[in-house]
């Protein structure tokens, strides 16, 4: 995945949780997540996100 592919209303994976993407400043390469199941705000550096088709939570199941 690069930088350019993610956009506001994505949702990622990352080594510090997944959520949506609600803000990402290019300047410092930082995407600003809200996590899915308490709307906590976090923030992870692109080399931290998960190239993952399906992010999930931890409650989340695979099929």
């Amino acid at each position: 995945m690069k930088f350019h592919d993610i956009h506001i209303g994505m949702k990622c994976g990352s080594k510090k949780g997944s959520g949506t993407v609600t803000w990402i400043d290019g300047s410092t390469r930082t995407i600003y997540m809200a996590n899915t199941e308490e709307n906590n705000s976090f923030e992870v550096d692109f080399e931290e996100i998960i190239e993952d088709p399906q992010a999930h939570n931890n409650t989340d199941a695979y099929y």
